[in-house]
């Protein structure tokens, strides 16, 4: 392909998210549904997340992908909070094997009731898609969270039947991109926004026998997108630095991010290495 069929293929795509933006209706009408995440964010996003749209989490490098998923449970455990309904968890078999399960206890910690989740466990990427798109527009969940490894099939049509979907059901759609490290930048889709995420250190918790203990989780969140309309003069929006890391602490009692300096101090005990085995560590624990 000529570069120049490459810009024509990027301008046919720029005019159809152009299409599917206006398709979406006015702001204005959008603005009172939106989920508060933190100063910095909510300026940039026009007054928070919006609830009914389609939001992608790429790690920012491989052994990232934990803490993308963290950042994504964060935001379903937000919304959680704010409608009586469950959320959908629901994950391509591949991406399962590779990262192992998620741990019970741990998703207690991290805010989230295993009383209000559902999993649902894919063989392969189209039917985890097909399923996210049927339970988008019920619009029964309170979120809609999808974990995809294989992205062949992620095209810009298939991310425009999400996002028509989350419209149609006023259910948010928090799509992880297992596999798209150091893509975040390169990808062309119809999400609402995107978010590129690296793990960061927790800041120390005392405990009794005098060792620092890990603290609550923590990120460093990137807004690689956000195509959101002004909100209106009360949430103006802002001009985002897409190069900004911004430092997050998830507070699972309180159900809140807090802004971080990266200057904080940061636990001191070892860090694990990246798993070198792959698919031969799926029986461990996330």
């Amino acid at each position: 392909m000529s570069p120049g069929d490459r810009a024509e293929g990027m301008a046919r795509l720029r005019r159809a998210v152009a299409h599917i933006e206006a398709e979406a209706g006015p702001a204005g009408g959008r603005a009172a549904r939106r989920m508060p995440l933190g100063r910095t964010l909510d300026a940039a996003l026009g007054g928070g997340l919006a609830d009914d749209g389609l939001h992608e989490i790429a790690p920012a490098e491989p052994q990232d992908g934990a803490a993308a998923m963290g950042f994504a449970l964060a935001l379903a455990a937000r919304f959680l909070s704010r409608r009586p309904a469950s959320a959908l968890l629901i994950g391509e078999g591949f991406a399962a094997h590779e990262a192992g399960a998620l741990y019970g206890p741990g998703l207690i910690a991290h805010g989230l009731p295993l009383s209000r989740l559902v999993f649902v466990h894919a063989p392969d990427a189209a039917l985890a898609f097909w399923a996210m798109e049927e339970a988008l527009k019920c619009g029964a969940p309170a979120a809609v969270v999808g974990e995809i490894w294989n992205l062949k099939g992620y095209s810009l049509a298939a991310s425009r039947r999400l996002l028509l979907a989350a419209r149609k059901g006023r259910t948010p759609a928090l799509l992880i991109l297992a596999s798209a490290y150091g893509q975040a930048e390169r990808l062309s889709s119809a999400a609402e926004t995107r978010f590129e995420i690296a793990a960061a250190p927790s800041v120390k918790l005392k405990a009794a026998a005098g060792r620092d203990l890990p603290g609550p989780f923590a990120c460093g969140a990137r807004l690689i997108k956000a195509r959101l309309a002004r909100a209106g003069p009360e949430a103006p929006l802002q001009a985002f630095d897409a190069k900004r890391v911004i430092r997050l602490e998830w507070r699972s009692q309180d159900n809140v991010f807090e802004e971080l300096a990266f200057g904080d101090p940061a636990i001191s005990l070892p860090v694990a290495a990246a798993a070198g085995d792959g698919p031969h560590a799926a029986s461990q624990w996330r």
